[in-house]
Order: structure tokens, then C-alpha cells, then sequence
């Protein structure tokens, strides 16, 4: 479980750096953005890759902002990470932690992450989702890729500080995404 677990989290951070199936098009609210408490966030870059191993399909997705990423001081640039079981095809997830994902491999669950502060240097911090409940929308478009939405808010704690972390930032925010890919 350990070595999975491991596993799980370092290919969602390899593939949150990774330039593979890269789609660098121009941002546009209207087209993926997500809010995290009061930050609205634009997609400017995104990268997904899938994994399969005994009939079990692992998608991870990273989705960010890019430039000031929504010049809000301590608070610009944002990265969202979704892992899923895509095997499982399209339709409703529940949000859930990694551990859960692992331990239920025919249940849909997607593990998402959202950091904030990703475009200064002076901190950063990693939500995660508060507890169970909340669910996220899966869908794949004629070019494969996945989207993900959460249209109804869910809330997110503060769970990872680098460099600090953001002194002003909240304990927990009510998290939306609208159509990330």
C-alpha cells in the first residue's frame, strides 16, 4: 500500500511538471478556471498522462495558471491535480484522498489537489479536500483529453506550506472548477 501510495503521489508530481501533451492555447475564463475562495484562477497551461497496469487505468492531469496568475499578491498562480481511475469512464466521482482511490480501485474516486501562491516567491500552500463529500464531473472530449468540473462547492484545507506557506491564508476554502483540462 506504502509503494502505491508512493507511487501514486510522485507520477501526479512528475506529470504536474511533465511538457507531454502540453496544450498551451491562451487562456479564457469562459473556457477552464477555478475558484478557491475568493482567487478565480484561469487554466494557461495543462498536461495529462495515463498509466495502465493489470486492466487498471491511472490518469493524473495537472492544470495551472501562468504569468501573474491573477496578480492577487501572496495569493497569484494556482496548479490544480486531478488522479483518477479513467478505466472507469466518464461520469460522477467523489472526491477523496489517495488512500481511498488506492483501496477501491473499482469505486469512482478522484483525489484533487489546488495550490495557490504558485507565481511568487514568497510561499505556497496545498489544499486538500476537507473530510468526504463533494463530487467532480469526468468527462473526455473527441481528442481524449479529460475534463473535470466541480459545480458545487466543496471545501478544501490547508494540508502542505512551502517556504513558509501564505501567513494570511485561510484554514479552509470552499472550492469550484469549471471545466479543467
Amino acid at each position: 500500500m506504502k509503494r502505491i501510495l508512493t507511487l501514486l503521489l510522485g507520477t501526479a508530481f512528475l506529470f504536474s511538471c511533465s511538457k507531454k501533451k502540453d496544450d498551451n492555447t491562451g487562456p479564457n475564463s469562459a473556457d477552464a478556471s477555478w475558484k478557491l475562495g475568493q482567487y478565480t484562477y484561469v487554466r494557461g497551461t495543462s498536461s495529462q498522462s495515463s498509466t495502465t497496469s493489470s486492466g487498471k487505468t491511472i490518469t493524473a492531469m495537472a492544470v495551472s495558471t501562468t504569468g501573474d496568475g491573477g496578480n492577487f499578491g501572496a495569493f497569484s498562480g494556482s496548479a490544480l491535480t486531478f488522479t483518477f481511475y479513467s478505466n472507469l469512464g466518464e461520469g460522477e466521482y467523489r472526491l477523496g484522498t489517495t488512500e481511498a482511490m488506492v483501496a477501491s480501485p473499482t469505486a469512482r474516486i478522484i483525489v484533487i489537489n489546488c495550490t495557490i501562491g504558485t507565481a511568487v516567491n514568497t510561499g505556497s500552500l496545498l489544499y486538500s479536500v476537507l473530510g468526504t463529500g463533494g463530487t467532480a464531473s469526468v468527462t473526455q472530449d473527441s481528442k481524449g483529453q479529460y475534463h473535470v468540473s466541480v459545480s458545487t462547492p466543496v471545501t478544501f484545507k490547508k494540508d502542505i506550506a512551502v517556504n513558509g506557506g501564505i501567513p494570511s491564508a485561510q484554514e479552509t476554502y470552499d472550492l469550484t472548477i469549471k471545466n479543467a483540462y
